[in-house]
This record gives structure tokens, sequence and C-alpha cells, in this order.
């Protein structure tokens, strides 16, 4: 049985602590208050906290809760959850809430809840796209796709984004169950979730992830964005326990 448990009030040992560029991690009124920018177009600047590497992913499934407060108004990304620390597109195992917001046309602007390569939109931004059409069609197509939505509609339209909300991930085999606030919104099951290792992973960034075509190194790129001012994840707890199979 593997277990952690941070409440944040000191920068604990429990974690690997990354910044690339313009980003910062501190404590701050017992949060672990982590930010991005300002930073320029051109240079990916992230603030990340993960419990292992490619060499020591501990998770073979789980629970985690993440107490987070975050304002869902940056261009880029965030999120927290399980992951595997790869980008390569065939081997990436996400399974996590990730919030993503970009200048120019993106097909997933948003928030959602994701695992493998299915998404569940929690709520929207406008992306230039019709998102009914966009989840249909990868409903139907989903390996030319390259994503499967499993709904075309938001699960929850007035999140109250200036609050903490209680978010949770219930990880078994191929199975992934999310909360927000206790109330379960998702379910995914894919075999391709089964039998993967992860690690814990939390990260506000100012860049989102697309596949390139014929791209040699098979690998989701960064398309980084400009950031005018900081922009912060809040982190009041995490609390996370292996699940029995």
């Amino acid at each position: 049985m593997h277990k952690l448990y941070d409440d944040f009030k000191v920068k604990s040992e429990l974690w690997n602590y990354r910044t690339e560029n313009f980003a910062s991690i501190e404590v701050d009124d017992e949060n672990l208050k982590m930010c991005v920018g300002p930073s320029e177009a051109l240079y990916y600047s992230d603030a990340e906290i993960s419990d292992g590497g490619f060499e020591t992913l501990k998770w073979d499934g789980g629970k985690a809760e993440f107490k987070v407060k975050l304002s869902f108004d940056h261009f880029g990304s965030a999120g927290f959850g399980f992951w595997n620390y790869s980008m390569v597109t065939d081997i990436s195992v996400p399974i996590w809430f990730i919030y993503l917001n970009s200048r120019g046309k993106y097909p997933l602007k948003g928030f959602f809840a994701q695992a493998g390569r299915n998404f569940c939109p929690i709520f929207l931004n406008e992306s230039g796209f019709n998102f009914s059409v966009m989840s249909f069609i990868s409903r139907l197509f989903p390996s030319q796709i390259g994503v499967k939505i499993l709904s075309s509609k938001p699960a929850i339209r007035d999140l109250n984004k200036s609050s903490y909300h209680l978010y949770r991930i219930e990880w078994k085999g191929n199975l992934a169950r999310f909360y927000i606030d206790n109330l379960e919104f998702c379910s995914v099951q894919d075999s391709f979730l089964e039998g993967k290792k992860a690690r814990l992973d939390v990260w506000i960034d100012n860049s989102v992830f697309m596949p390139v075509k014929n791209d040699p190194g098979k690998v989701y790129r960064h398309a980084t964005q400009e950031l005018r001012e900081k922009h912060c994840i809040n982190l009041k707890n995490v609390d996370a326990e292996s699940l029995e199979l």
C-alpha cells in the first residue's frame, strides 16, 4: 500500500520541484503557490511538482485528491493527477484534470478530465471549432482524430473559479473515475490504462500541446503562449493512496 499526504505548510521533501524560465514555487499562507509568467511567447515556462521520474513511477492505480484553486484565466495549461512522464504520443498516460487555453485556434480550449486519449469536458472556452460536431466525429473515428471526446456537453457550466474545489481521481485497472466536490461526473473504461505506472503531478505553464504530423520524435509539441502577467495555481493539500485490485 502506497500513501502520500501533504498539507503544504512547509515545502516538504515529498516532491521533486521543477521550474523553467519565468516560473516560481513557494509556500504562501499554507498553500503551495505555483506560478508562471510574465513570459515571452517563444520561451517555455513551467512550474511543476511530481513524486517521481522516468525511473521511479510509484503508482499503478490509486485514489488521489487535490484541493486546488485555479483562476482558469491564462493562456497555457495547468493540471493535476497521474502521469507516466512521457510526451510520446503512443505511450503517454495522463489520468488527470487538465485546463487548456490558447490565443489561436485550438480544439480543446477549456477544462477537462482526461484518461489516456479520452476527454470529458467540464467547461469550455470559445475555440473556433464546433465542439458538438468534433465530439461526435471523435467518437466515430477516435484513431483518426487522435482523441475521443466522450460528451459534447460540459459537465459543470457554472464552476466557481474563484474558490477552492476538491478534485478526486480513482484509477483502478482499466477504469478511471473523476469527481469534483465529491460528485462523480465522468467515468472512463479503457484497456490502455491497465498495467501502466505513473507519478503524481501538478503543473502550470504557458503552453498547450499538440501532435505534429510526421514529427520525427512522435511527441506532443509545445505551442507556447505569451503571458503579460503572473498566473498561479494554489494547492491546499494532496491526499493519495493505492487501491486494491
